[in-house]
C-alpha cells in the first residue's frame, strides 16, 4: 500500500478519468517527507488508533449521533467564470450532505453494505475572530493555475491562508492546471496546509441549479465528495496497487486498478468492483455510496483522540456567543482572557485571587487527552483538546481566571490507559491560589476532582472523593450522601517500563533498566542489586490511599546468581515513615533463572493509608552479580474487605504456567520463531489477523494447536487480532 499523505486527483479532461494517476503524486510525497521527517511516523500513529477504534466499534456501535463540520470555501479566480457563485458553493454543500448522509436520489440497494456516516456539513457561520461570516472568502488573481504545491494555501505566494484548521474544513476553489480535479491532505500533515482543493468547474452540481460554471461528466459533485473522504482518512478503493493491496477497509472488495466512466459489473481479483463507490474514480453520475467499513474509518478520526476530534467539537456554524467574563476568550480590548475590557463587563485584571494553571505533559500519545472544567450547574468554563500534533513528552500550560463558585477538573484518556505509565510518563497538575488542587497521570479514562474559589463548598455526593457527615469512609454512604456501594477495586497504577519509568523512581548507582530476556513482559524491567540501600531500590510516585480498606500489589520477577539466604522487599510509606511488609528469600521463596509473580496485600487495619502513599521495591544482596529484575506492577485499591494474600508467589516460568495468566498469552515476546500461545480458555484454534502499524492486512489463518509461525514476517511492531466464537482480542508484538 502506497502511504500516501498529500493525495493528489490527476485526470485529463480529454479523455474523462481514462488516464491513470501521474506519478507526481510520489514526487509530492517524497518531497513532503523530506520537509517534515517526523510525518511518517505521525501517519502511522494516526493508522494505528483508527485500527484500535474500528476494533472497537464490533462490540461498541457508533453511538448515532451527528457530527456536523463547519466548512470555509476559498474561491481565488482569474476570470469570471472563476468566481463561481454563492449558489453553486451551496449547491456543492448540498451535494456532501447528501453523499455523507445516504439522502442523495441515485441511492440505490446494489451494495448492501451501504452506509449512512452521520456525517453533516454546514458553511461557517463565525470566523476565527468570531465576527459572522457567510463562510466564503473571495480573492481575484493574476495567476491562471495553480499547480499542486500549495501556493493557494498561502497568502505569501498570492494565495489564502486557511482558517484555524483545528475549527474549520478549508476549501479552496481554484484553477489547478493541467486538467487537475483536486486534491486532498490525509490527517497527520501540516496545519498550515490542512484541507481539500478543487478546480471551479468541478465544485458543484448541475442537478441544483442553472448557469454553473461546470464540466461533464464530473458536474455532479463528486469530486468534492472523494477528496473530503481523503480528508477523513479514506484511501482509493482498489489501495492503489493490484490485487492483494489494501485500502484498510473490510467491507470493499479488492480491486486491480481504478474504473473509469461507470463499468458497473466490471470484475476484478474475483469479485465485482464497486464501482458506485465514492473513492473510485468514475464519473460523478456512477458513484453513490459510502460503505459501514468507510464510516468506521471516517467516524474515528473525527472521535475522542482522532486527529480531526477538535473539528467535531467545532462551533462556528452557530451563532457567535456573546462576550463573557467567563468565557475563557480575550474580548474586545481585554488585558488578559476574562480579564475585563469594553466586551464585558470589568473582570478582575490581576487575576491573582482566581487564577487557576492547569499543567499537562504529554505521554507518548496527546492525541487521546482531554479535560474540561465545569461549574456547579455543570456549565463547561474551560477545557481542552489535543491532537498528534502536539509533540511526545510535550508540557502545555493553560492559565484561566475563575469567578468565585465550585468547579470540577475532569482529565480524560481516550484509550482508557491514563496518561502514565504504559506509553510514556505523562502527568498532569492543576494549581489554584492555595497551592496544588490535584496531580497525577495514573488513571483510567478519567479522573475528577471537585475544588471551590472564594470559600464555598461543595454540594455532597458519592463521588467526591470527600469524607462527609459521618461517612465511615471516603464516598462510602452517610448522612452527607445517599449510601454508596462499599465495594470495588481501582487500579490505581500499572508499570510495565516499556517507554520509561512508569512513575518510579530511579535509587542510584544499583537501580537499572533493564532490556533483555530476563524481562517478563516485552522487553523492559527494572534490574536491582547490591545491597546499598536505596542505590538498590525502585520508588513510587505518591498515591492517595485514604479512602481504601485495602491495597493490592502485585508484580512479576526474575533472580539471578541470588545467593541462598539473599532477598529482595517490598516497602511502604504511610505518610510519615517506611516500614518493610514483605520479603522474598532466594533458596526457600524462589530460585535463579526462574519468572515468579507476587501478591501483597495491605489492610487499613494494620497500615495507615496516607494521602501521599509510596512504595519502593529494594535488593539486600551482598554483590553487584545478585540481581532481581521487577517487572509488570500492579497497585490497587479495595474497597470492602478481601483474603489478604501476603506474600503469595507463584512460579511461573513454564510454558503450560503462562498460558493460564490473561487473556491470551503471547511467547516470547519479542518473537524471533514460531511461539505464539493461545490461553485455553479460547477455542483451541481461533482465527486470527496480523495487521502492521499502518493498518495493513499482512496475514490471516487459524493457528494449528495454539501456535502461529512468524518466521516470514519483517522486523517490526504489529498487532494480531483472535476471534472465536465469544469475542474478539487484539495484541501488541514484536518481530526480531
Amino acid at each position: 500500500m502506497k502511504k500516501i499523505v498529500l493525495l493528489l486527483c490527476l485526470f485529463t479532461i480529454s479523455n474523462f478519468f481514462a488516464q491513470e494517476r501521474n506519478c507526481s503524486a510520489m514526487e509530492n510525497l517524497s518531497y513532503r517527507m523530506q520537509k517534515d521527517p517526523e510525518l511518517k511516523q505521525r501517519m502511522e500513529n494516526i493508522e494505528a488508533f483508527t485500527q484500535q477504534r474500528i476494533q472497537q466499534y464490533q462490540t461498541n456501535r457508533i453511538d448515532g449521533s451527528v457530527i456536523t463540520i463547519p466548512v470555509v470555501v476559498h474561491v481565488i479566480y482569474n476570470n469570471a467564470n472563476e468566481n463561481i457563485s454563492d449558489a453553486q458553493i451551496q449547491s456543492q454543500l448540498d451535494v456532501l450532505n447528501e453523499d455523507f448522509r445516504r439522502t442523495n436520489s441515485d441511492a440505490n440497494n446494489t451494495w448492501s453494505q451501504a452506509a449512512d456516516t452521520e456525517i453533516e456539513f454546514c458553511l461557517a457561520t463565525v470566523d476565527p475572530n468570531g465576527n459572522a461570516t457567510s463562510g466564503i472568502t473571495r480573492k481575484s488573481s493574476n495567476k491562471t493555475s495553480w499547480g499542486t504545491n500549495d501556493a493557494m494555501k498561502k497568502s505569501s505566494q498570492g494565495g489564502v491562508d486557511p482558517w484555524d484548521t483545528s475549527q474549520y474544513l478549508n476549501m479552496w476553489v481554484c484553477n489547478i492546471g493541467s486538467g487537475l480535479l483536486g486534491y486532498a491532505q490525509f490527517p497527520g500533515g501540516s496545519a498550515a496546509t490542512d484541507g481539500v482543493v478543487m478546480g471551479p468547474n468541478y465544485f458543484g452540481s448541475s442537478d441544483k441549479g442553472s448557469g454553473f460554471y461546470l464540466s461533464a461528466p464530473f458536474d455532479k459533485g463528486r469530486t468534492t465528495t472523494h477528496e473530503v473522504g481523503h480528508y477523513l482518512n479514506l484511501r482509493h478503493i482498489w489501495g492503489d496497487g493490484a490485487c492483494g493491496t489494501d485500502d484498510f477497509v473490510s467491507d470493499t472488495p479488492e480491486s486491480d486498478a481504478a474504473n473509469y466512466g461507470c463499468s458497473t459489473g466490471h470484475s476484478s481479483c474475483g469479485t465485482t468492483d464497486m464501482v458506485q463507490n465514492y473513492m473510485d474514480y468514475s464519473d460523478d453520475s456512477c458513484m453513490n455510496l459510502f460503505t459501514q467499513g468507510q464510516k468506521n474509518r471516517m467516524r474515528s478520526i473525527l472521535e475522542p483522540g482522532g486527529f480531526r476530534y477538535n473539528l467535531a467539537l467545532s462551533d462556528k456554524c452557530g451563532s457567535a456567543p456573546s462576550p463573557t467574563c467567563t468565557d475563557g476568550i480575550k474580548n474586545g480590548d481585554e488585558t488578559g482572557v476574562d480579564c475585563g475590557g469594553s466586551a464585558c463587563a470589568p473582570c478582575n485584571t490581576s487575576c491573582t485571587e482566581n487564577e487557576v494553571i492547569v499543567s499537562i505533559t504529554f505521554d507518548n500519545y496527546p492525541e487521546e487527552t482531554s479535560w474540561n472544567i465545569k461549574n456547579d450547574s455543570g456549565t463547561t468554563v474551560a477545557s481542552g483538546t489535543y491532537s498528534s500534533a502536539n509533540a511526545d513528552g510535550s508540557t502545555i500550560t493553560e492559565t484561566l481566571c475563575l469567578t468565585d463558585d465550585c468547579y470540577t477538573f475532569t482529565i480524560n484518556d481516550a484509550y482508557g490507559d491514563g496518561i502514565c505509565c504504559s506509553y510514556g510518563n505523562g502527568s498532569y497538575t492543576v494549581t489554584g491560589p492555595n497551592g496544588t488542587i490535584q496531580s497525577g497521570g495514573s488513571f483510567g479514562t478519567s479522573e475528577a476532582t471537585d475544588f471551590c474559589l472564594g470559600g464555598g463548598s461543595p454540594t455532597p455526593t458519592c463521588t467526591d472523593g470527600i469524607q462527609n457527615g459521618d461517612e465511615t469512609g471516603i464516598d462510602c454512604g452517610g448522612s452527607a450522601c445517599a449510601p454508596c456501594n462499599t465495594s470495588g477495586t481501582v487500579t490505581l497504577h500499572e508499570g510495565f517500563f516499556e517507554s520509561g519509568w512508569d512513575g518510579w523512581t530511579d535509587g542510584g548507582s544499583d537501580c537499572y533498566r533493564y532490556s533483555g530476556s530476563r524481562s517478563y513482559e516485552n522487553n523492559y524491567s527494572i534490574r536491582l542489586r547490591d545491597n546499598s540501600g536505596t542505590s538498590s531500590a525502585m520508588t513510587s510516585s505518591a498515591f492517595n490511599l485514604s479512602g481504601y480498606n485495602q491495597v493490592e500489589v502485585t508484580f512479576y520477577f526474575y533472580s539471578y546468581s541470588m545467593e541462598n539466604g539473599e532477598d529482595f522487599f517490598l516497602r511502604f510509606y504511610n505518610g510519615t515513615n517506611w516500614s518493610t511488609v514483605a520479603s522474598w528469600t532466594s533458596g526457600s521463596s524462589f530460585s535463579n533463572n526462574n519468572f515468579y509473580s507476587a501478591t501483597v496485600t495491605l489492610d487499613s487495619s494494620n497500615y495507615n493509608f496516607a494521602t501521599n502513599s509510596q512504595f519502593r521495591f529494594q535488593c539486600d544482596a551482598s554483590t553487584n552479580a545478585d540481581h532481581i529484575y521487577i517487572d509488570q506492577v500492579t497497585i490497587k485499591g479495595i474497597n470492602g474487605a478481601r483474603s489478604i494474600r501476603n506474600n503469595e508467589i507463584t512460579y511461573i516460568n513454564s510454558l503450560n504456567d503462562m498460558k493460564d495468566m490473561g487473556d491470551v498469552i503471547l511467547y516470547p515476546n519479542p518473537v524471533k520463531g514460531a511461539n505464539i500461545y493461545i490461553n485455553k480458555s479460547y477455542e483451541l484454534n481461533p482465527s486470527y489477523r496480523i495487521v502492521n502499524m499502518l493498518g495493513q492486512t499482512i496475514e490471516t489463518g487459524t493457528t494449528t494447536n495454539g501456535i502461529i509461525n512468524v518466521d516470514k514476517l519483517k522486523a517490526g511492531l504489529y498487532i494480531i487480532e483472535f476471534t472465536d466464537t465469544e469475542e474478539t482480542v487484539t495484541q501488541k508484538f514484536i518481530k526480531q
